[in-house]
């Protein structure tokens, strides 16, 4: 842990090189795997994992990204699937954020509107995106509420012509307060959208304000309560733990603010801290005081659990609670798991028959391919041969319980002995108990628990095959796939037309 008097912030890819470095040691002793049993919540691990777990993969890029996608097209889909729809521009951009986007301007987002409509028409013939029902869409970004109504109307209409939505499907619009007035309200539900998930981050106004965010605590409260009053979509909100001056106490208000509000959903996310970020710059400038570190996020984690379990809210999933039967989590659930997710738009990632894909990232490049009918893949990951197995594994670390028993019957393993090393030793730390066949997460697991997702990967698959020959790539983890998109472009770019771009 960091001192309060380091100026430097415990960043999320020092947590990454740490726990690959413990890991590449000695994979196959599982006492690399084990828990510190002195304090399980606050110090499990020498390092936390803080994005969603996933296998890795081969990558391909630039030409042969398109043709492999192409023939994935071609193939009908099965099983439940998504679809994600990204809007790149924001009108500020948040000190914390390492999302890709574009500084919002009118008359561009009006063209991009354009743009998506065609991309999405350009391949509706094709059978992976006309064949099997589409459960979920999430319009995210970036910030998809810049749309002017008429263009979120346009683009959702299309949605609907386009993509063979399931009767219940729920239709997600991602956005802000600052931007979400009564006419894009009205437009998004006329076009079908169904829940609204909003980035309130923190309704303390000063921390707002450092994180360069619009909106003060009363403006934000009065537009949800408006927006509340239509009534007519599932109404959720995003807040963040472990800004820079977030004492327990501010952490504690939040919660409450958001329980007073009509409120159907909150979402409660951790403070990531990125090496190249704003944040991390005015941090070590001395702009800014240290963000909370990992003991400290761990119990304003723990005081979320325990608000909203005092305050009766079903919990969805580690990080995702609902007050009412509206809020149903799908989009967010399914993502984690090896389900299919179609991607439209520039910067949107997705997923087809267990490969994982990016859309070209350039705007510029992104509209030119969709205009000459292509469909503008960048990069795509071909799965490697236990990616079902370890994506199950990971979908059900995310949701708070895993049957390991269940999952190795489906693909003819004996995971309960296999993963018995190391499970044992996380129930003896307080981050596991057993519930029949289940074992279910602690408060201290629930926490950690993308690190022992990732653990218990990494522990499989070195007991089930002999480690595949494949670049060390994880398209759950940002940094590493900016790190490999640019190395491997970077050879390519003299040898082919591949388009440059990173990847967040």
């Amino acid at each position: 842990m960091k001192e309060a008097s380091d100026k430097n912030a415990e960043t999320f890819e020092a947590g990454a090189r740490a726990m690959k470095m413990a890991l590449d040691a000695k994979t196959g002793d599982p006492s690399v795997y084990f828990a510190d049993t002195a304090d399980p919540l606050h110090a499990a691990f020498r390092a936390k994992a803080v994005v969603h777990s996933g296998p890795g993969g081969m990558p391909l890029m630039g030409a042969a990204a398109v043709s492999a996608f192409d023939g994935l097209l071609d193939k009908p889909r099965t099983g439940k699937t998504l679809a994600y729809i990204h809007v790149p521009f924001c009108e500020t951009r948040c000190l914390y954020c390492m999302f890709y986007q574009n500084p919002y301007k009118e008359d561009a987002a009006h063209a991009y509107a354009q743009t998506l409509v065609k991309e999405l028409r350009s391949q509706a013939d094709r059978a992976a995106q006309k064949c099997g029902p589409i459960h979920a869409v999430y319009f995210g970004g970036g910030t998809p509420t810049v749309f002017s109504p008429e263009d979120l109307r346009f683009v959702l209409r299309t949605v609907r012509e386009t993509l063979p939505l399931a009767n219940d499907c729920e239709i997600t619009i991602e956005g802000r307060i600052h931007n979400f007035d009564d006419a894009r309200v009205e437009a998004a539900l006329e076009g079908g959208a169904n829940r609204f998930s909003l980035g309130i981050q923190t309704f303390n106004t000063e921390i707002r304000r450092s994180m360069l965010r619009v909106d003060d605590r009363d403006t934000m409260i009065r537009r949800l309560e408006a927006i509340g009053r239509y009534d007519e979509a599932a109404l959720v909100v995003d807040l963040i733990y472990g800004f820079p001056g977030q004492t327990m106490d501010v952490w504690a208000s939040d919660l409450e603010t958001a329980a007073s509000l009509r409120l159907d959903g909150v979402d409660c996310y951790q403070l990531n801290v990125f090496e190249k970020s704003p944040l991390a710059k005015r941090i070590a400038l001395g702009k800014l005081p240290v963000a909370a570190g990992t003991a400290e996020k761990a119990d304003m984690f723990a005081r979320s659990v325990e608000f909203f379990t005092n305050e009766n809210w079903r919990r969805l999933s580690n990080n995702h609670w609902g007050r009412t039967h509206r809020e149903r989590n799908i989009y967010n659930e399914l993502g984690k798991s090896s389900v299919d997710c179609l991607a439209f738009g520039c910067g949107a990632g997705g997923r087809l028959a267990g490969h994982s894909f990016m859309i070209d990232r350039d705007l510029k490049s992104y509209t030119a391919r969709v205009e000459a009918g292509e469909k503008p893949v960048q990069f795509l990951m071909k799965p490697g041969p236990n990616w079902a197995l370890l994506r199950d594994i990971s979908a059900a670390m995310e949701s708070g319980a895993i049957c390991l028993g269940r999952i190795g019957e489906a693909y003819g393993l004996d995971l309960e002995r296999i993963a018995a090393p190391v499970v044992d030793q996380w129930i003896e730390a307080g981050l596991l108990f057993r519930r029949g066949r289940h074992l279910i997460q602690t408060v201290a697991g629930q926490y950690w628990h993308v690190t022992l997702a990732q653990l218990l990967m990494k522990w499989v698959e070195s007991r089930i095959q002999k480690p595949a020959a494949m670049p060390d790539i994880d398209m759950g983890a940002p940094a590493a796939v900016m790190h490999a998109m640019r190395r491997q472009m970077a050879g390519a770019a003299a040898a082919s037309s591949t388009r440059a771009a990173e990847m967040p």
